[in-house]
């Protein structure tokens, strides 16, 4: 069956690039639309309007949590792969990650542990943090650990006839093929890590899922041109990718009316409103 994904489509390398290259440029704000221009204004005097080739971090408290947001601009595939790194690491920095939510342009994570207040004190390095390492073990682990592998696997198992869905008057359930090519998995992985269809699975996740690519590119863009910003309350810049945190996991007849009590809140804070 004709199937569109275009809502699929990563931001574009160039795109991103560009973008990047119209925030660092003040002297071609004035085309831009008042609204834009005011917002722009307000997140350079409150924290700092990131340059092209720095990533910018801020952390600030929120409702008992604390939140680390950072802007690479590479798509919303490349963040959602930093977004489960990242967690990886500040997990066993014991600073208690909740979760993540990625946009095309930022990354917010939220949990427990105050970052902001761990690198002020040395303890933590967000050049180590955001190191190209993380691609290394740190991945190869992840997608050993995560129901994405096996998703990916169960398809691959499927199209090469390895598990058979259907018989002469009869089907196998979805239960039954999941079993099945889980189970064949663990045993490959245990017995023959190299098999092509692990492989295969591997290769589906890191560019279908995953931009492992991208994400690459993004750490080695920004070495050593990390820009830390400890902030007291949310940032203009951090708004949007702040109002998808939830957004999701709501449901019932008051979904409208809470987003809208969530945007106008944070909107009064990056705004620097009482």
């Amino acid at each position: 069956m004709p199937v569109y994904a275009g809502g699929k489509f990563p931001l574009s390398t160039y795109l991103a690039a560009r973008v990047r290259d119209l925030l660092a440029q003040p002297n071609g704000w004035p085309a831009l639309p008042e609204p834009v221009r005011e917002w722009l204004g307000i997140q350079q005097w409150r924290s700092r309007i990131p340059r092209p080739d720095e990533l910018l971090v801020e952390t600030f408290p929120r409702a008992s949590k604390y939140y680390l947001v950072c802007y690479p601009f590479e798509g919303r595939l490349a963040h959602q792969t930093l977004g489960m790194l990242l967690t990886r690491r500040l997990e066993r920095a014991r600073l208690r990650p909740l979760g993540f939510v990625a946009s095309e342009y930022a990354l917010a994570v939220w949990g427990l542990g105050d970052v902001a207040l761990r690198v002020s004190r040395g303890e933590l390095s967000l050049d180590d943090l955001f190191d190209q390492d993380m691609l290394g073990d740190d991945l190869e682990a992840w997608l050993a650990e995560t129901a994405l592998m096996k998703r990916t696997f169960r398809s691959n198992a499927v199209i090469a006839g390895l598990i058979e869905r259907r018989h002469p008057g009869k089907e196998k359930s979805r239960r039954q093929v999941t079993v099945s090519t889980d189970l064949i998995y663990d045993v490959l992985r245990k017995h023959q890590p190299d098999h092509v269809l692990l492989r295969a699975a591997r290769a589906d996740a890191a560019t279908g899922l995953l931009d492992i690519r991208r994400l690459g590119e993004m750490l080695s863009r920004i070495k050593g041109r990390i820009v830390h910003k400890a902030l007291d309350h949310v940032s203009p810049l951090a708004v949007p990718v702040m109002l998808e945190i939830g957004r999701e996991t709501v449901y019932g007849e008051a979904v409208d009316e809470l987003l809208a009590e969530t945007e106008a809140e944070l909107v009064k804070e990056a705004m620097g409103g009482d």
